[in-house]
């Protein structure tokens, strides 16, 4: 297909963007572009057509598009964006895909005439032009122009996934629990496989070990909010055990002090139902 046929053009040549070329590119064959700042020659060509991929922005490419995608870091958008202004925007769709930035970051593309949201696919991208199976069943969130909607439900549909529609505020909030649902608990876990490091565990790999544990906790958060699946010692107040494990962690030099603010986080919270709270509060203090 010559470069006017293009309907999609993405912006960010990083692990979004590559992956995203590789989603339109399966449900659209032929029909997306890729500007980076990468020399070409860098590209493995196994998921990228030969052509597909410029370093420089022409007019002949960015005449016929429908949807441009900014898949670049937060820090660049703004200099992404700005090569866009030079260019007739009229009707066309302009998404941006941070997690934290509003559609407001692109209001300088809107006032020439663009449709602009920021479409936040809730999923990690570890490696680059990952599999369009990658995107399959994720949470999308979309906050920005009406105008954008249309193609916006479309590409949510293929995904198989759900939209989110927010506003500025609440698309920080999502970001945020995204963050401690996925990133902090990649750190939690992570202390996990220390300390069986330590205590030399090591038969099966840590992380097979745990994995199977975290399976348990999605399983049971697919179908029930966290305060229905809690489990374990404080849950149960049984504070034999947390003196065990406080003992245990102290002789080792272990994560003290993780273990009782993760304990009080569980205490603290009002929507679990933990019995003989404020004593369990006194007795955490006197095991620090």
């Amino acid at each position: 297909s010559g470069i006017n046929s293009k309907r999609f053009l993405i912006i960010g040549a990083g692990n979004l963007g590559t992956s995203l070329y590789r989603f339109l590119d399966h449900h659209f064959p032929g029909s997306a572009h890729i500007f980076g700042r990468v020399e070409a020659n860098q590209f493995q060509y196994t998921h990228l057509t030969p052509g597909d991929y410029s370093n420089f922005l022409d007019m002949n490419l960015v005449a016929g598009l429908e949807v441009i995608f900014l898949t670049v870091p937060d820090e660049y958008l703004k200099e992404a964006s700005r090569k866009l202004i030079l260019f007739h925007q009229k009707g066309r769709i302009v998404l941006h895909t941070s997690g934290t930035l509003g559609s407001s970051e692109l209001d300088h593309i809107r006032k020439r005439g663009a449709y602009c949201g920021s479409l936040h696919p809730l999923q990690t991208f570890p490696q680059r032009f990952m599999d369009p199976e990658h995107w399959m069943n994720i949470i999308l969130s979309f906050e920005g122009d009406e105008g954008c909607l249309p193609f916006v439900r479309h590409f949510t549909e293929l995904c198989g996934g759900r939209l989110v529609q927010v506003d500025e505020n609440q698309k920080i909030a999502l970001h945020i629990a995204a963050v401690f649902a996925s990133n902090y608990t990649v750190g939690l876990l992570s202390l996990a496989e220390g300390i069986l490091v330590n205590a030399d565990i090591d038969d099966i790999p840590k992380n097979e070990i745990l994995a199977p544990l975290l399976q348990g906790v999605v399983n049971n958060l697919k179908r029930s909010p966290t305060d229905e699946i809690l489990s374990g010692p404080v849950k149960r107040n049984d504070l034999s055990i947390l003196q065990k494990h406080l003992k245990y962690l102290h002789l080792k030099n272990g994560p003290v002090e993780t273990y009782i603010d993760m304990a009080r986080l569980i205490i603290n919270n009002p929507r679990f139902n933990i019995e003989n709270r404020t004593r369990l509060l006194e007795i955490l203090e006197k095991l620090k």
